[in-house]
């Protein structure tokens, strides 16, 4: 494991020493992963990739073509993950199954050659981000420090910025709707500033200083989940506070009926960047706790893990391709686990609660000084907080503070669309 708060602190001082240049803004998620990573991911030249992406970028010259003759005047970035037919990541689900995919130009990051060709079947009008970076990147590496290496980046960014300034010049693109990407919003977010293109984002994740990505430009127009967001938002980037920021409101949730049963239901959530040896051991004592039942949710993939080898060899029920909805249909959960997955703070949505586990990855430490989570240390801790079923005052304590009272309504979104995105003269 290792601290955020040290990565932040060097990339503040090679931001200040070398790229403190605005034009500096569209790729410092590069310089960040950098130092997160410290290995440079080049590009490798591949004939299969080349052939791929020739494709899929004359495709999107197409579209472009046909876009220009439709008129559109509406782009849509959003994400399609590989073995979702083509789908939109779920996360876009609250606002895009309210919008017109016909009157936009769509920008899809797909990262598989052959999901790519499934959504471009699906939506219409669709271009394909990954081809142009695909063209823009270097696929030459040479050994360098990270101030080299985010050169090459950075390098690559203003190509993309380039390409994608030419396509919404061409279309007279006068509004721009996206997911809150934070690998690539800065490059769009610098197009729309220099074509005066009103811009219009949505949270799918949360805000933190420890992802950089989203501090710079803003959008015109943002979509969060509730008043929380809203306030971590502009911690993150100050400028938001002069902008106009919309509540989507909580998702009324689905839950299985509770029982009387006295033994207590964990949900230990795995995510990224988690210590193995430290996790498992946890994990082994939570499991021979009598009291205890223990379920654990993978993070979804379709090749055996190591979590999941070793929740077979020490029976412990897990959870692989479901998502939050699904498990928590199947089970009545009476706290949620995790160390640095942001779906800790989904819990009390379903009428759980978030406990979090303190470690040298302080990811999401700010909870703790939000009070929206139980801090626990060790399995001590934890087997202390689950001699009982926490009460509904303690959860509902936390679930206001974090989702508010405004429920989630489609129609608001409508109204907000017919407003700001298909009205021409806003």
């Amino acid at each position: 494991m290792f601290s955020h708060k040290k990565i932040i602190s060097k990339f503040n001082r090679l931001e200040n020493k070398y790229f403190s240049d605005p034009s500096f803004q569209i790729s410092k998620n590069h310089l960040h992963l950098l130092i997160w990573n410290t290995k440079y991911n080049s590009s490798n030249f591949k004939i299969s990739g080349f052939l791929s992406n020739s494709i899929l970028l004359i495709l999107s010259i197409i579209t472009i073509f046909v876009c220009k003759i439709k008129k559109i005047k509406i782009a849509n970035y959003f994400i399609v993950h590989k073995n979702k037919n083509g789908s939109y990541d779920f996360r876009s689900d609250y606002i895009l199954k309210n919008y017109n995919f016909k009157n936009s130009l769509n920008i899809i990051r797909c990262s598989t050659f052959i999901d790519s060709l499934k959504a471009y079947v699906k939506y219409p009008n669709v271009i394909f981000y990954l081809s142009i970076d695909y063209f823009n990147s270097s696929f030459s590496f040479k050994k360098g420090s990270i101030k080299e290496h985010y050169i090459v980046l950075h390098q690559k960014e203003k190509k993309n910025y380039k390409f994608i300034k030419k396509i919404f010049t061409f279309l007279n693109i006068k509004k721009f709707l996206s997911i809150d990407d934070q690998r690539v919003i800065q490059v769009f977010l610098k197009v729309c500033c220099d074509l005066k293109i009103k811009s219009f984002g949505y949270m799918h994740y949360k805000f933190t200083n420890y992802v950089v990505g989203i501090k710079y430009l803003c959008f015109d127009y943002f979509i969060v989940w509730s008043e929380y967001f809203k306030k971590k938002l502009i911690e993150v980037n100050k400028e938001y506070k002069s902008k106009k920021i919309f509540i989507s409101g909580y998702f009324k949730k689905e839950l299985p009926k509770s029982t009387n049963n006295k033994s207590i239901n964990i949900l230990y959530i795995i995510d990224m960047d988690l210590d193995f040896k430290s996790t498992i051991q946890l994990l082994k004592k939570l499991n021979n706790q009598k009291n205890i039942n223990l379920y654990v949710k993978l993070k979804p993939q379709k090749q055996e893990s190591k979590w999941e080898i070793f929740c077979n060899n020490y029976k412990i029920k897990y959870f692989k391709q479901e998502t939050l909805d699904q498990v928590n249909k199947a089970k009545k959960f009476d706290f949620f686990i995790a160390n640095i997955s942001t779906a800790i703070l989904e819990a009390s949505l379903y009428s759980a609660m978030p406990l979090k586990l303190q470690s040298k990855n302080d990811f999401a430490d700010d909870l703790f000084r939000d009070k929206v989570v139980k801090k626990i240390k060790n399995v001590n801790d934890i087997i202390r907080i689950t001699k009982r079923k926490p009460t509904k005052k303690e959860i509902n304590k936390i679930f206001y503070m974090v989702w508010g009272k405004i429920k989630y309504n489609p129609n608001n979104i409508k109204k907000i669309f017919f407003k700001y995105i298909y009205d021409r003269k806003n």
